[in-house]
C-alpha cells in the first residue's frame, strides 16, 4: 500500500470511530478531555470566580494570584498582587476588579489604579462608573455589619455607613446588599430557569454571558462546567 493510500485509509478510520485515539479527542489538546460531557466539570477552581460579560473569558482568584481563562482555547494567563484577594468582580466594560486590604482595577492585563487601604471582602456589584464593595466586621458583640464602599473608576473612596445584614443572612457570603441610587449588576448571576444538567450535584453560582459555561459549588469546590449548548 502506498502513503497515499495508508493516509486515506487512516482517515476513513478517524471518520468511523475505529481509532481510540480519534474517540479520545487527541486531535483537540486546546479542551479537557472532561469538557465533552455536561455533567463532568473542566477545572476546579479555587476562591472567588466571575465571567466577562461579553468575551469568553472566567476570572478566579488563588491567595494573591489570580487567572484568566480563555473558555474556548483552555489557556491561561497568570497575574499576581501584593495581597490576599478576597473577591473580583468585572464591570460591564471588562474591567476587572479586585478587591483585598485595597481595591485595584485591571483593564488588558494592565493595572489601571489602585485605592488607598480599606479592609473589603466582598465585591457587591459593578457598574460603568464604579463598583460596590463591602467589609464586614462586629462591634460590640453586634453584627456582622456590613460596611459599604463605593469605588470610582480612579479607584477613590466612598465610605457609607455600617448597616446590620438583612434579616436571615447570617454571614458575608450571602449578602446581596447595595448601595441606594447606585444601580449594579452581580459580579455572579444564574439566569432564571438555570438547571444543572442531571448527574452532577453542583449547586450553579455563576453562569457565562453566552450561556455556554457555568461554574458550581460541591462540597466546597468550585467546579468549571460547559453546558449541553457550549460543545
Amino acid at each position: 500500500m502506498n502513503r497515499n493510500a495508508h493516509r486515506l485509509c487512516l482517515a476513513i478510520a478517524c471518520a468511523v470511530a475505529l481509532l481510540p485515539a480519534c474517540r479520545a479527542g487527541a486531535a483537540r489538546p486546546d479542551l479537557a478531555p472532561a469538557a465533552a460531557e455536561s455533567s463532568a466539570p473542566s477545572r476546579v477552581l479555587t476562591g472567588a470566580v466571575a465571567f466577562h460579560p461579553r468575551r469568553p473569558l472566567l476570572a478566579w482568584s488563588d491567595g494573591k494570584r489570580w487567572h484568566v481563562l480563555d473558555l474556548p482555547s483552555n489557556r491561561v494567563a497568570d497575574f499576581a498582587t501584593d495581597a490576599e484577594i478576597a473577591d473580583l468582580g468585572y464591570a460591564p466594560d471588562g474591567d476587572l476588579w479586585l478587591v483585598a486590604d485595597h481595591a485595584e482595577r485591571w483593564r488588558d492585563g494592565e493595572l489601571a489604579c489602585r485605592s488607598d487601604a480599606a479592609d473589603l471582602s466582598r465585591v457587591l456589584g459593578t457598574a460603568g462608573d464604579g463598583v460596590v464593595a463591602a467589609g464586614y466586621a462586629h462591634v460590640d458583640g453586634a453584627g456582622p455589619l456590613r460596611h459599604p464602599v463605593w469605588i470610582d473608576p480612579r479607584c477613590a473612596l466612598t465610605r457609607y455607613p455600617a448597616e446590620p445584614l438583612p434579616a436571615g443572612i447570617a454571614d458575608a457570603s450571602g449578602d446581596s446588599g447595595g448601595i441606594p441610587g447606585k444601580p449594579t449588576r452581580p459580579p455572579r448571576a444564574v439566569p432564571p430557569g438555570f438547571v444543572a444538567p442531571a448527574g452532577t450535584s453542583a449547586k450553579p453560582v455563576a453562569v457565562s454571558a453566552d450561556g455556554r459555561w457555568w461554574v458550581g459549588e460541591d462540597a466546597g469546590r468550585l467546579l468549571l462546567y460547559r453546558t449541553a449548548n457550549g460543545r
